[in-house]
């Protein structure tokens, strides 16, 4: 208690106590967004983006708009035969573990703006949708376990009903029915019914075949509440996932073999149009998105208050500790050591930055109780994170504030505080 009472007996040291709790409060402000969502978005997809690529199939024959009054006969466009064949040429090449066709937009290339309600009893959770063929390879392409007995991995696609077989993920089961021994099950789904002129819910029920581990759609995603329904096939140019073997390079892959693909893998109808790496479409999919500004203006003023704290702390120390010069030669003529005077001025440093730092927090804790702490809300119940819970949110924001300040604050003072109990007796008396 003494030791603070010195501390800020000193009309500098009030100066800068006053400066860092300014700053903390700017820093809680700028910090706590940026700290959630780059939680959020860097959090596991549940599966290897760098290993997953996606071809993009295209047509050699015109597919007619909607509108038209021509009429193109269905086999003019729709050759599922052609595209199984391009999916073998693929599986064929050295650096492709595992391909399958996908039925729409595929798991991690982008939002296919499909999801739905899906209900048990008085439980809903809403769950985004993507679609898988029978006897597709799908869920080993993309690494996905079955966390069903008696459904292996390599069998989740078979045995499956068009539009009445349904896999769950462990998040979305677990919200549903509380558990993922769910095989065999029913589940009900409600959407709105858009064809009509009148908006109405349509119901839906789809019978469990599986359960698997936890997937991200998008970066975004912090529910992990994704479902995969059985279709009877795709509807003409589905794209071609694949996965590469482990130490295979998907840039390298891509800007090797596209020229390739795209020349020799061509039959009477069907040509790779672009191959895109997961991890660029996930990357994109978060720049596109308000969570990528919110993020690149959170780094920018975050930084600007960082080098503001450095540029004002080292100039503020500078000075507090210089004045305190004369004082640190009086304790080396009686006898302390240069690394106990140099010691000296950096726990001051952390004594006054740990105060000016909690009263800045209790300041800005008056706000969050009024206003509330940055939030990232989700549909599905049973996933809760840290920032759910008001006192972790607080403690850990407030934690990395304080890191942030006292690493600064310390190297501001440790640089005039290390030449100063350096100098010599003499001098450093002598100059006062």
């Amino acid at each position: 208690m003494k030791q603070l009472k010195d501390i800020f007996g000193r009309k500098s040291s009030v100066w800068l106590a006053l400066s860092l709790i300014l700053v903390t409060i700017a820093l809680w402000w700028a910090l706590d967004p940026l700290i959630v969502v780059t939680y959020v978005t860097r959090m596991p997809v549940g599966y290897d983006l760098d290993r997953i690529v996606k071809l993009e199939v295209a047509s050699s024959v015109a597919i007619p708009e909607i509108g038209e009054d021509r009429v193109v006969p269905t086999d003019d466009w729709y050759h599922d035969d052609e595209e199984q064949q391009m999916l073998n040429l693929v599986q064929e090449l050295p650096e492709v573990e595992l391909a399958y066709r996908a039925t729409n937009t595929p798991l991690g290339f982008g939002v296919m703006g499909t999801n739905s309600w899906f209900y048990h009893d008085a439980d809903s959770v809403l769950g985004w949708k993507f679609g898988f063929m029978p006897n597709s390879r799908m869920f080993e392409v993309y690494g996905l376990h079955s966390l069903t007995p008696g459904v292996p991995t390599s069998e989740l696609t078979h045995d499956c009903e068009w539009d009445e077989s349904i896999i769950l993920t462990r998040s979305l089961a677990i919200a549903i029915f509380g558990t993922i021994d769910v095989a065999g099950r029913r589940v009900r789904s409600q959407k709105l019914d858009l064809s009509s002129d009148k908006l109405t819910w349509v119901d839906t029920w789809y019978r469990v075949r599986a359960v698997v581990e936890d997937v991200r759609y998008a970066p975004y995603d912090r529910d992990m509440s994704s479902v995969f329904i059985c279709t009877s096939g795709a509807s003409g140019c589905a794209p071609i996932v694949l996965r590469l073997r482990e130490g295979c390079n998907a840039r390298r892959f891509i800007s090797e073999r596209e020229g390739e693909l795209q020349r020799d893998l061509i039959t009477e109808h069907r040509y790779i149009r672009s191959a895109v790496i997961a991890r660029d479409a996930f990357d994109l999919s978060l720049k596109q998105t308000g969570l990528g500004r919110q993020m690149w203006h959170g780094s920018l003023i975050a930084a600007f208050f960082a080098v503001n704290l450095a540029f004002g702390a080292l100039g503020t120390l500078l000075m507090y500790t210089r004045e305190r010069r004369e004082e640190a030669g009086i304790r080396r003529a009686f006898g302390a050591t240069k690394w106990s005077v140099f010691l000296g001025f950096l726990r001051e440093a952390w004594l006054l930055t740990t105060v000016s730092v909690i009263i800045g927090c209790i300041i800005y804790f008056q706000f969050a109780v009024a206003h509330g702490l940055n939030e990232f809300s989700g549909h599905n119940p049973t996933i809760h994170y840290w920032f759910d819970s008001f006192g972790t949110h607080f403690l850990v924001v407030s934690a990395c504030v304080y890191l942030i300040i006292l690493c600064t604050v310390l190297v501001a003072t440790a640089i005039p505080a290390w030449r100063i109990s350096r100098s010599e007796i003499v001098d450093a008396i002598k100059e006062e």
